[in-house]
């Protein structure tokens, strides 16, 4: 281990070793409830009884405090639970007991303490531990906000955090070469533990932010090298994607132009979808690529909103389709209850007549759907369902 992990496993290690001392001793409870600020009951002040035994200080003195622990969670009994949560690895760190928190409180009980279990190495651990930091820093900012610096460097960590992630899982799914790609995965953890050091001892949060930023890239690199697709990519690839659904669509209404259809709804639709691309296209200039994406896939709608406008999109096909699809089952299913009561001597002639209009309304909305009438279809196949239902009802 390096000097530099070392030291932040030990300055890590201290709190968590600090809090697992009391656990020795900790409230049992019987917790049957989700638990959040505003409950009320002996199980909340059961859980304060708990959390004062256990290390997580509900308050000092008055209120809350041991001996006086009360039946009402409060903002003090939620910043007490988010410590908690914090060293015992339930996250997101909220305040909020949960699921998660009961299953991890009765796993502590069980054990009889809240250290880390010992297979968690302490790359892992230090990662865990470093996450539940940063989510507890931002769930705080809102009483206690955060400046402009120190804001951005929790947003670079958590970034970093999340790109490691998604790269160690590539590079454990990667069936090619994972040598560049552990290299780069190494160099970006090397530099989250700058950002950390920066973030948490030295508290120089551009310096932070510097270098959180170079452990994303690493990590980035390192998911790419494993075979994944980088944020850049799929956002470009998507671009990409909805400039041809664009022109395909710019076809197909210059097209029903030419037919006669009204065409400006769709053709108003596709320039907005065009302003979309637009938008979309500055914002990967600028490397936001998320809400590169986000723009594209509401072009991407209006594109399909166009389209619907004049009646070529693929889901009037779909809904004809099924309408028909339905309308057929409908009459089979009736011809066999017109049968059965045929056979038992019951006058079925209305229901007969009526099956056979349902017929041929089917008929005639199979020939619309041939000719891409795709709203006429499923009119057409709506009624005759209706008939089938009536022939049914028919039956004497």
């Amino acid at each position: 281990m390096n000097k530099k992990l070392a030291k932040i496993s030990f300055i890590l290690g201290v709190v968590l070793l600090a809090s697992s001392a009391y656990s020795v001793n900790a409230t049992t409870c019987n917790f049957t409830r989700d638990l959040e600020e505003g409950s009320m009951g002996e199980d909340v002040r059961c859980l304060q009884q708990y959390l004062n035994t256990s290390g997580h200080i509900v308050s000092n003195s008055g209120v809350g405090s041991p001996g006086q622990e009360t039946n009402t969670f409060r903002s003090l009994t939620k910043g007490a639970v988010m410590n908690w949560q914090l060293t015992n690895g339930v996250f997101p760190v909220t305040g909020y007991f949960g699921p998660k928190s009961r299953a991890r409180y009765i796993d502590l009980i069980n054990s009889g303490g809240s250290s880390p279990s010992t297979g968690t190495s302490i790359a892992e651990l230090n990662n865990k531990i470093i996450s539940l930091q940063i989510e507890l820093a931002a769930a705080r900012s809102s009483s206690k906000p955060l400046n402009v610096a120190e804001q951005k460097a929790v947003e670079r960590i958590k970034d970093a955090l999340e790109m490691i992630d998604d790269a160690e899982e590539q590079i454990d799914d990667s069936d090619e070469d994972t040598a560049a790609a552990e290299d780069n995965l190494e160099d970006a953890k090397d530099d989250l533990l700058d950002a950390i050091e920066s973030y948490f001892i030295d508290k120089d949060f551009d310096d932070a932010y510097e270098s959180a930023d170079d452990a994303f890239k690493n990590a980035e690199d390192a998911f790419e090298d494993a075979g994944g697709e980088s944020e850049e990519d799929e956002a470009e690839d998507l671009i990409d994607d909805v400039d041809d659904q664009i022109q395909e669509a710019e076809d197909e209404i210059a097209d029903a132009d030419d037919n006669g259809d009204d065409v400006d709804e769709a053709q108003d639709l596709l320039d907005e979808a065009k302003d979309k691309l637009d938008e979309a296209e500055e914002e990967f200039d600028d490397e936001n690529y998320d809400e590169a994406k986000d723009l594209a896939l509401d072009a991407e709608d209006l594109v399909e909103e166009a389209l619907d406008a004049i009646g070529n999109s693929n889901g009037d096909e779909d809904d004809a389709e099924d309408a028909i699809d339905d309308a057929r089952d409908a009459i089979n299913d009736a011809e066999d209850e017109i049968a059965d009561a045929d056979d038992n001597g019951d006058d079925v002639d209305e229901a007969q007549d009526l099956l056979d209009e349902a017929k041929d309304k089917l008929d005639e909305a199979e020939e619309e759907f041939d000719d891409e009438n795709y709203d006429e279809a499923e009119d057409l196949a709506n009624e005759a369902e209706d008939l089938a239902y009536d022939a049914v009802d028919a039956i004497d």
